[in-house]
């Protein structure tokens, strides 16, 4: 009877396709994470179905939707696959040392210069460990698992993530000295409507939420808009206009003066998240750890969460 059951029940493999699926939503790119043919990707699919007796995706042109069966098969999938990951980590005796890749979402700069610059000393305690980095302006997403620790200004909805709030980030007005000496001076706020900002490019390749420059001023006239905070930093420091930047973008150079030192002008909330399953697992405790640390230990870049 017991074997009758065990061969009634889906194989691990035919799961780890099922998960895969769902977080790349096709066939083609499932197989490419998977080293697989996509023809071995859609058999393990219809297998799993045909075993379970339920239609797990929605085939569509666009790509393979979950059906609500399907919804309801991902946690328990991804118990198993935390389950494995656990049991390999304590069998192999990597409980102890820490090995493996992690991969890591960040808005652009939080990465490249708070972050990145931070992981020598990491690797120095750890060395098989290794960081996969995703800095950029449009968020990674959790749910596909193109990252597995996210950092974020927009917390992920209702889930099974791990969520907390890191820091209160401000943004203070900054220019160049040379555009500050060429054009009519800013005493108070309303002057700034005379003036060109550098911005970022609104056409949904960046998050909504850094929408920060209309909260200033209703109508800003900009000079320059990029995807990239970097090269919007690199523009205004060219005098090409007046900029909100964080202090840890700010400050990487003395080619900017804040226009209302000591003023925020504008604060966002930065939050950390991760699949609550992958927190089982050493190395991704390790490293949401750090990050936790590192903002805590910058009070004069990050404040304390409201």
């Amino acid at each position: 009877m017991h074997n009758d059951v065990m061969r009634q029940l889906p194989e691990w493999n035919d799961l780890r396709v099922f998960l895969t699926v769902a977080r790349v939503g096709t066939i083609s790119l499932a197989g490419e994470r998977l080293e697989i043919e996509h023809s071995t990707v859609s058999r393990r699919i219809d297998r799993l179905e045909s075993k379970l007796g339920a239609v797990l995706f929605d085939r569509r042109r666009s790509g393979y939707m979950l059906t609500d069966a399907g919804r309801r098969l991902i946690p328990h999938a991804e118990r198993m696959e935390a389950a494995l990951l656990e049991a390999v980590e304590q069998s192999t005796g990597q409980a102890e040392s820490v090995e493996g890749t992690v991969r890591v979402g960040t808005p652009e700069a939080f990465g490249i210069h708070v972050l990145a610059p931070s992981l020598a000393a990491l690797r120095q305690q750890h060395p098989g460990l290794k960081i996969e980095l995703m800095a950029q302006p449009q968020f990674p997403s959790l749910v596909t698992r193109e990252v597995e620790i996210l950092v974020t200004l927009e917390p992920p909805e209702a889930g099974r993530y791990k969520v907390a709030r890191l820091a209160q980030v401000d943004y203070f007005l900054y220019c160049s000295p040379g555009y500050r000496d060429s054009h009519p001076p800013i005493r108070e706020l309303g002057d700034v409507v005379q003036h060109e900002f550098v911005d970022y490019i609104h056409d949904g390749s960046v998050s909504e939420r850094y929408r920060i420059l209309q909260e200033l001023t209703a109508h800003p006239r900009r000079s320059f808009t990029a995807t990239s905070v970097l090269a919007q930093r690199t523009a205004a420091a060219a005098s090409l206009g007046l900029v909100l930047l964080t202090p840890y973008v700010a400050r990487q150079g003395d080619d900017l003066v804040c226009v209302f030192p000591g003023r925020p002008l504008m604060t966002r909330s930065l939050w950390i998240a991760a699949p609550e399953d992958l927190l089982k697992i050493r190395r991704h405790r390790l490293v949401w750890d750090h990050i936790r640390q590192l903002v805590e230990q910058q009070p004069e870049l990050f404040r304390r969460p409201g």
